[in-house]
C-alpha cells in the first residue's frame, strides 16, 4: 500500500540535497513499478550489477525521485520506492535517448513547484535560479546566486521566515546543484567557459510544447485561451529549456502540425498560440 507523502505541514525546506544528475538517472534505470526497493537495497542493486557506488546517504536520490513525481513511496518493513507511471515513462525515454531525458528530468525540477504549501520549496528555488540565470544571460556564481535567493526567500515566504522555519538556508552548494543539473543539458546551455548562456538549438518539439504548458500554468491562463505569441511570451517559453527563441518558435510551428492540442493562428495583434488541454510527460 502506498504511503503517500507524510508531510502535511508547510514545507519549508529551500536548501537542494545532494541528489546528482548522474546518480539519479542510475537509481532510476533500477528502479521498476512492480518491486519496491530500500535505498540500501538500491544502492546494493547499482553496486552487484552496475558497478557504480552511490553516495554514503542513499537516501538523497530515491526522495528526489519521489519529489519529482517519478517514484512512490511504500510502507513494507520501512520505506521502499517503485516507479510510477510517470517514472515509467521517463525510464522508457532515458532508455532510448538519454540527452532528452535529462531535459524532462530538469522541466521537473523547474516546474514542481506549483504555489502549494506543502509543495518543496527548494523546487521554488531551483526554478528561480534558473530564471536569474536566463534573464541575465549569463552563468551567475554561486555566492552571488545565493545571495539573491535568500533574498528572494525573505520576500516571497515573508510568513516563514517571520517563523523561524525557513529550513535548509539557501547556499552556494545548493546553488552550485542547480549548475550541475543545467550542465548536464544536451546540447549545453552555456558556453565553453561556462560563463554566458548559449541559446540551444534542438529538434525535440515536445520541449516547446511542454515550456508552453508551464507558461501557461504559471501565468495562469485558461487552456484554450489563444495568447499573442510575442517577444515576452516567446522568452518565456524559451527560458523553460534554455532555447534559441528561433528555434523555440519553429518547434512551437512543429508542435502545432503534430499534437492537436496546440493551434497557431495569425491575428491583427500577431500570431498566437492555443493550448487547448495541458501537455504533460504522460503525454510524450
Amino acid at each position: 500500500m502506498g504511503c503517500g507523502d507524510m508531510r502535511m505541514e508547510e514545507d519549508t525546506h529551500f536548501y537542494i540535497d545532494s541528489a546528482p544528475p548522474d546518480e539519479v538517472t542510475r537509481v532510476l534505470r533500477v528502479l521498476a513499478a512492480d518491486v519496491c526497493l530500500s535505498p540500501d537495497e538500491i544502492a546494493d542493486t547499482l553496486d552487484s550489477q552496475y558497478g557504480e557506488p552511490m553516495q554514503r546517504d542513499h537516501t538523497y536520490t530515491p526522495r528526489r525521485l519521489f519529489d519529482l513525481g517519478l517514484a512512490e513511496q511504500m510502507r513494507d518493513g520501512g520505506l521502499k520506492y517503485c516507479l510510477t507511471s510517470r517514472g515509467l515513462r521517463v525510464q522508457t525515454v532515458q532508455a532510448s535517448d538519454a540527452a532528452f531525458a535529462r531535459d524532462l528530468l530538469h522541466y521537473l525540477h523547474f516546474s514542481g513547484y506549483g504555489g502549494s504549501p506543502t509543495d518543496r520549496k527548494y523546487l521554488w528555488s531551483y526554478r528561480r535560479c534558473c530564471e536569474l540565470m536566463w534573464a541575465n544571460g549569463k552563468m551567475i556564481p554561486a555566492v552571488e546566486l545565493a545571495a539573491l535567493i535568500q533574498a528572494e526567500m525573505v520576500s516571497a515566504f515573508p510568513h516563514i521566515d517571520s517563523m523561524g522555519k525557513a529550513g535548509g538556508r539557501f547556499n552556494h552548494k545548493a546553488a552550485s546543484c542547480v549548475s550541475s543539473w543545467l550542465g548536464c543539458l544536451t546540447p549545453p546551455a552555456f558556453d565553453p567557459r561556462g560563463r554566458h548562456v548559449q541559446p540551444r538549438i534542438v529538434d525535440r518539439y515536445e520541449l516547446a510544447a511542454l515550456a508552453l504548458d508551464d507558461v501557461y500554468r504559471s501565468r495562469r491562463y485558461r487552456y484554450g485561451d489563444a495568447v499573442v505569441m510575442d517577444d515576452s511570451l516567446l522568452n518565456q517559453v524559451a527560458g523553460v529549456f534554455f532555447l534559441d527563441r528561433g528555434c523555440c518558435a519553429n518547434l512551437l510551428r512543429l508542435a502545432a502540425s503534430i499534437t492537436p492540442s496546440i493551434k497557431l493562428s495569425d491575428t491583427l495583434a500577431g500570431p498566437s498560440v492555443n493550448l487547448t488541454r495541458g501537455f504533460t510527460i504522460e503525454d510524450l
